[in-house]
């Protein structure tokens, strides 16, 4: 995210450097005796930890070495983890969100509000995707019982249309209709991360705020559905852009006041998410991060362990 304007440097001061262990799942088998002293958790709780999908803080101290030797233990330990600079989470920039984008022939033409990039299929990306469970829709299978053995795909971009349209393309899913209907907003995005001149770029197609006519004849009648066409079709005409996509119909752990966990939640540790311990991590780390959403810190936390 974008530091403050320079006007505004005087209330801002540079963050004590930090080194961030964070979570890079899918875990191997793991010895949760081993890792549980390394995270300051019991057993049991780095099993529950062990079985979260998404990338997450859950560790942070300024000795660099203590924590590279932490990774190294926790690996012993069968946990993927990722050692980052706090510096780097800080640097990373805010969504800009795209309105309108084409398929082009030589590269994705995305349309910001002040802006035009165009992303060539020969550039590296770190693709995330990610929905919200309960509001928005889940990425589609990639199967469907009423294509299975009448079409042979090779294209992720048609194995998605199947399974979205069915065969002959009538609508047999009604994705994210039902929160459309009733106007509950979804959390639904496909974030692109590149690198242009050593700086990070992060486009965001956001399912409620983009323009989906750039799908041509792909494109649906729901705009959940429309967003996994998108993102199938990134996968399918980038070179190297592996989709991510661990948030994929992700949980929301909603914020709590400290001291108050919720009667349907387990009380949350170390840095979870609405824990005051991360809320003070991340202000420390940028001012900029002190009250971002959890889709967004998780995004960045995507993108962290696949640059």
């Amino acid at each position: 995210m974008d530091r403050p304007a320079r006007d505004s440097y005087h209330t801002w001061m540079a963050p004590t450097p930090c080194t961030l262990l964070v979570s890079n799942p899918p875990h191997l088998e793991v010895d949760a005796q081993l890792a549980a002293p390394i995270l300051g958790l019991t057993a049991a709780d780095v099993r529950l930890k062990s079985k979260y999908g998404v990338p997450e803080v859950w560790l942070a101290s300024p000795d660099h070495g203590s924590m590279e030797q932490a990774a190294q233990s926790l690996r012993q330990a069968g946990l993927n983890v990722v050692a980052v600079l706090g510096g780097d989470l800080a640097a990373v920039p805010a969504a800009t969100p795209v309105r309108s984008f084409t398929f082009a022939e030589r590269g994705l033409v995305a349309r910001a509000e002040s802006l035009t990039v165009e992303l060539s299929y020969e550039r590296p990306l770190v693709t995330v995707y990610c929905t919200q469970r309960g509001l928005g829709a889940s990425e589609p299978r990639r199967s469907n019982p009423l294509t299975d053995g009448l079409r042979q795909r090779t294209s992720s971009v048609f194995m998605t249309r199947d399974s979205l349209v069915g065969f002959g393309g009538r609508s047999s899913m009604a994705l994210g209709g039902g929160a459309e209907r009733s106007g509950t907003a979804t959390v639904a995005f496909c974030d692109l991360y590149t690198s242009q001149d050593g700086a990070v770029r992060r486009l965001s197609v956001i399912e409620s705020e983009v323009d989906f006519s750039g799908l041509g004849e792909l494109e649906l009648s729901n705009r959940a559905a429309n967003l996994a066409m998108f993102v199938a079709e990134v996968e399918s005409r980038f070179k190297q852009a592996p989709v991510d996509r661990r948030l994929v119909n992700m949980a929301a752990r909603s914020r709590t006041v400290v001291g108050t966990p919720s009667r349907h939640e387990p009380p949350r540790k170390g840095f979870s998410f609405a824990t005051e311990a991360l809320s003070s991590l991340l202000g420390s780390l940028s001012p900029d991060l002190a009250g971002i959403s959890q889709f967004d810190l998780s995004s960045r936390l995507t993108y962290l362990t696949r640059r």
